[in-house]
């Protein structure tokens, strides 16, 4: 290597230290266009860098010295050619050393540029650790729940059986469900919730439950399947348009307003309407005794309240009807027939309306029902359905 360095030297004219020097410093500036405007990179002054340069120095300095002594000899004329010889040995020797120091500089330097590059990447990721960010605040673990008290189980009556019955299939199996909820020590096991539903069935729900258990079905693996399967063969309870449809169709009719408002809340339940819809419905199924009375009042914007005005209103009419229904005359002993049927006066088929008085136009009535008055005799403090007017003429 170190011949190849002084031919390097040698070729380029500098084969002695002034020339090194006056090349180094006197060379031309490089292209600008090819190398940037920019200061030069902090690791050009390193150690590593400044030790090679020197070691550079120092082989050009032990080149100058042996071609100085090879050109030179009659300086030193005592000087035979083995002392010679041995001097540029040790010179070759000395640049050969410092050859392999140089190379151990630089292997040592890129370590060290290496090392510099991996501190500086831990210390940029150090500062990012150590910079607040807005990190998500872990939920609060809930406190941990408090060990049940071992006790014992309530005591529950029997759910009622069931027997095949499609409108009470759903509310059956919800039963049997909240008993094992309620129960859950006494039915741990799948087997023993499906054996005690099997238990409660009669008439046609039993034989399919003998069926299915004696045939080891795969519907008496869980409760759950049970269930579902109990449902797709007896479950027929209405929903979707089928409810929509039973829900227009539904009306009061002679019944009461609260076995009315129970079966409309029920299919209510089960359509998809929204209280508005449901208000107009309900309103229109009423009665006509009802919603003839209700139809005169500030009628409320909710369900709820509707319904709560109807019952109430239904209620007053009842008990009214209750209190002003006149008795029945008792017979007397000589007016008691043979056949043993009480003598009682003929009704009449017509209204006093029609009797010496006029029929109300349509604008009194319409004052009437707004004032609260009785539709049949325009009188206040009760209705239609118990004016003594109404009654006297019967």
């Amino acid at each position: 290597m170190s011949f190849g360095f002084r031919q390097f030297l040698v070729s380029s004219g500098c084969s002695t230290v002034p020339g090194v020097l006056f090349t180094l410093f006197t060379a031309p500036p490089p292209d600008r266009h090819l190398v940037p405007a920019s200061p030069p990179p902090p690791e050009c002054l390193s150690p590593a860098r400044v030790c090679t340069l020197t070691i550079i120095i120092i082989k050009l300095v032990y080149l100058h010295l042996a071609s100085f002594i090879i050109h030179h000899r009659t300086i030193w004329p005592n000087m035979d050619a083995a002392s010679t010889s041995q001097l540029q040995d040790f010179i070759a020797h000395s640049i050969s050393c410092m050859d392999q120091q140089e190379e151990n500089i630089s292997g040592t330097g890129r370590a060290v540029q290496a090392l510099v590059k991996q501190v500086s990447e831990l210390t940029q990721q150090v500062q990012l650790l150590r910079t607040p960010t807005a990190l998500p605040t872990p939920p609060v673990p809930p406190p941990p729940a408090p060990a049940a008290a071992v006790g014992p189980e309530p005591r529950l009556p029997t759910p009622e059986g069931y027997s095949g019955e499609p409108e009470f299939c759903r509310a059956f199996l919800t039963r049997c469900s909240m008993h094992f909820a309620l129960q859950p020590r006494t039915f741990q096991s799948e087997q023993t919730k499906v054996a005690f539903v099997l238990t409660l069935l009669s008439g046609k729900a039993a034989l399919w439950g003998t069926v299915v258990w004696e045939n080891g079905h795969n519907c008496c693996a869980s409760f759950q399947a049970l269930s579902e399967e109990m449902r797709r063969v007896f479950d027929r309870a209405v929903a979707g348009k089928e409810a929509d449809r039973l829900l227009a169709e539904l009306r009061q009719g002679e019944g009461s307003v609260a076995d009315f408002s129970i079966r409309f809340r029920t299919l209510a339940a089960e359509c998809r309407w929204n209280e508005e819809a449901q208000w107009g419905m309900f309103l229109h199924g009423l009665a006509d005794r009802v919603y003839k009375e209700i139809y005169a009042m500030d009628l409320p914007e909710t369900l709820n309240g509707l319904i709560e005005l109807a019952l109430r209103v239904d209620a007053r009419l009842n008990r009214v009807t209750r209190l002003t229904r006149p008795s029945r005359p008792q017979p007397s002993p000589e007016n008691h027939q043979a056949d043993g049927a009480s003598a009682v006066s003929p009704a009449f088929d017509h209204e006093p309306m029609q009797v010496g008085r006029a029929r109300p136009s349509r604008e009194e009535r319409e004052r009437w029902r707004s004032q609260g008055l009785c539709l049949y005799c325009g009188r206040a403090g009760h209705f239609i359905h118990s004016c003594p007017v109404k009654e006297q003429a019967r």
